[in-house]
């Protein structure tokens, strides 16, 4: 079922993208609602990069997104990735997702399980930035060859009007066969409607762009480009439980 869904989100990337993106900027900027940040990584962030906002507690998000496999570490970059996630926020201050990568076309089963932790040291206040501190890919039942979406940083976030912005370290401390994150990130977000949310991000190594719009305040459409040259795209779904 999910090979079918890829297969879908592989051919809204295939010709005529552009016209993709403006019709779905132009038709988001219609709807009511609130816009919720959610990477095509899982967690809360902008295109990959993750913030430092939270959910509201309660919060249960699920979803699968698409990357083309020019700038995928996992599989040596020979295969597109698809991903599947579900995030959770037991807390105002803590977050957990766990994510499963696999190859596409999966011809070849071989599933990549990514747990993710993220806990808020600080909420945003009128001359302060919140802070998160997160550890992604933090466990591996095999060895450190396995570990392929590693992270460990420290990202602040500061609001400016529609602006958001963002900015984080990652250091290299856990062992790992890829890093995720790996040296100084950051990016800023602009939302001109509460359902239309545009983001342009650095990585660590690329810059990379994306525009998330929200429907009928739970299901989200996230398009991006990595690098400029490459695309991914991503569905997802929230609900709060409170």
């Amino acid at each position: 079922m999910l090979d079918n869904v890829f297969s879908v989100l592989n051919r809204m990337l295939m010709g005529r993208r552009i016209f993709f993106l403006y019709c779905f900027v132009i038709f988001g900027s219609l709807l009511p609602g609130q816009v919720l940040s959610q990477s095509l990584m899982g967690t809360t962030g902008l295109v990959t990069i993750p913030t430092a906002r939270m959910q509201q507690d309660g919060t249960v998000s699920f979803g699968i997104s698409y990357f083309d496999k020019k700038h995928q570490q996992f599989f040596e970059g020979t295969r597109d990735i698809g991903m599947a996630y579900l995030n959770v926020t037991l807390l105002p201050f803590l977050e957990l997702t766990m994510r499963l990568n696999n190859p596409f076309p999966s011809d070849v089963f071989s599933v990549d399980r990514t747990p993710m932790v993220r806990l808020r040291l600080l909420k945003e206040r009128k001359y302060l930035p919140a802070v998160v501190i997160g550890v992604h890919d933090l466990a591996s039942t095999e060895s450190t060859s396995t570990v392929h979406y590693n992270a460990t940083y420290l990202v602040f976030s500061k609001q400016w009007k529609n602006f958001d912005l963002h900015m984080g370290y990652a250091p290299e401390i856990m062992k790992a066969r890829y890093y995720q994150l790996s040296g100084v990130f950051g990016g800023v977000a602009y939302s001109p409607h509460r359902a239309v949310h545009l983001s342009a991000e650095y990585d660590t190594r690329h810059v990379n762009a994306g525009v998330e719009l929200l429907f009928w305040k739970h299901l989200g459409i996230n398009l991006g480009t990595i690098n400029f040259d490459s695309w991914a795209a991503g569905l997802s779904f929230k609900a709060c439980l409170q």
